[in-house]
């Protein structure tokens, strides 16, 4: 009875729980402006500087009266407010090479309308220098509702820390709490209600030694008092190759629209972890899916992973050292939980943001079944799908290296690298498909204000 009473309780608390987080998703708002990021040629012992330059959405041309902006060298990638208003990046990202001498790291935010930044917002040190800490993109991550950064830094002893940051109230002092183990990535649910570092161990704690085999887990923290909830376990995921350090093996991680759940699939092995996040400090492992019977005979250390708009499908794709040891682009149910390969070729199967479109991405020749790998791009592809129908409508770029796929308004954009040219970036019309207009780079760039298809 006593048991039957315990249950009961458990499961009111956990209903409970579970209503007070199903909040609705805040809608992104489409940035004020349509912002290229150049990268300047690097000079020797230099360190790497870019500019910040709006473009007319249509013309792919410098908007008039509206001057470049350098970036501070040695600067994080960017981030874009859900919201559209702001631009934020880190400054002192990093102190390797010609950054050695850089200041501790400081957020810095852009605001996109006035086209000016604002004062940087400082980290109080304790004397310590810091820098950004997280081995899969930006340490940095929005709150959905555009108010709060989150940040993970990292000291000259490994004294990791995660930070919130209010935006919206200037002066006021970030609040931070430790890590007391090596992070992997940070992700922010779509729904605003949970923050969550992905790590592991290594020996000693630190990014030099021998990672801890199986050591991996998602630590889950509340949004605004970062307050540890729960450290949930992961089917012996590694963050580190056998006798190597963290970061030789690289997880994929996606979640579910409406931040009900939190998928990884493993790096290294065949496996896709699903953590159910409904309910605060009852989130736990809910199952753990095979994608193939056996491991890749070749080995693998990376994997993709991205969920539909609607949260029913998961899309993995795992890279193998050998192309014919490759599945291609497989699918998870996540209703059924049943796992097929939906295209043999593909790497990647993105949703359009502006309508009923998926857009493809085959990879090179030489990278499918049976081929030798080389840098050659013939045979790479990138094209459209009626996402109910799934048959091609137009066919974007072929024989090239496309390496960013964007859209913004009801325009999508790619940029790629042709063989013995510069960059090119190209816009199209959403529907039509047509090519509106090209501009040729004379330095590799990113459309860092449209929003990424993957």
């Amino acid at each position: 009875m006593r048991f039957l009473v315990l249950a009961a309780l458990l499961t009111l608390v956990s209903t409970a729980c579970l209503g007070s987080t199903t909040t609705r998703v805040p809608a992104r708002v489409p940035p004020s402006r349509l912002v290229l990021q150049t990268f300047v040629p690097r000079q020797q012992d230099a360190p790497r500087r870019s500019t910040l330059t709006a473009i007319d959405p249509d013309t792919l041309e410098d908007a008039p009266e509206v001057p470049a902006l350098d970036v501070v060298p040695c600067s994080s990638g960017f981030r874009v407010q859900p919201t559209g208003q702001l631009l934020a990046s880190v400054a002192g990202a990093t102190g390797a090479g010609a950054c050695a001498d850089a200041p501790t790291a400081a957020v810095r935010l852009l605001d996109l309308t006035a086209w000016t930044w604002r004062d940087d917002i400082a980290l109080p040190t304790g004397g310590s220098t810091l820098r950004p800490d997280a081995l899969q993109g930006p340490a940095l991550a929005w709150s959905p509702d555009g108010r709060w950064l989150y940040l993970i830094t990292t000291d000259e002893t490994e004294q990791r820390q995660l930070w919130l940051i209010d935006t919206s109230s200037r002066g006021a002092t970030p609040l931070s709490v430790r890590l007391d183990f090596v992070p992997e990535r940070l992700d922010v649910a779509p729904n605003g209600s949970s923050v969550f570092v992905l790590g592991g161990r290594s020996a000693d704690n630190t990014r030099e030694s021998m990672a801890v085999p199986g050591s991996g887990f998602v630590a889950i923290y509340d949004p605004l008092s970062l307050t540890e909830r729960i450290r949930v376990p992961l089917s012996g995921l590694d963050i580190g190759q056998a006798d190597q350090a963290p970061g030789s093996v690289w997880p994929g991680v996606a979640m579910a629209p409406d931040g009900s759940r939190y998928y990884v699939v493993h790096g290294d092995r065949p496996l896709v972890d699903v953590v159910d996040v409904r309910a605060p400090h009852f989130e736990r492992l809910e199952r753990s899916i095979s994608l193939r019977e056996t491991a890749p005979a070749t080995g693998t250390s990376s994997a993709w992973l991205a969920a539909s708009p609607d949260g029913a499908r998961l899309y993995v794709w795992q890279p193998t050292a050998e192309p014919s040891d490759d599945l291609g682009l497989q699918m998870v149910d996540v209703g059924t939980w049943h796992v097929e390969t939906v295209d043999p070729i593909a790497t990647r199967l993105g949703s359009s943001a502006q309508g009923p479109w998926l857009f493809r991405l085959d990879p090179p020749l030489s990278q499918r079944p049976g081929a030798q790998r080389s840098r050659d791009p013939t045979g790479a592809r990138l094209s459209v799908l009626d996402s109910k129908t799934l048959t091609e409508q137009a066919v974007l770029d072929q024989d090239h290296f496309a390496f960013n796929l964007s859209q913004y308004a009801d325009r999508t954009y790619v940029i790629d690298r042709q063989p013995g040219r510069s960059t090119l970036l190209t816009e199209f019309a959403n529907g039509s498909w047509a090519s509106v207009t090209q501009r040729e780079l004379t330095a590799p760039g990113w459309l860092i204000t449209a929003q990424s298809v993957w």
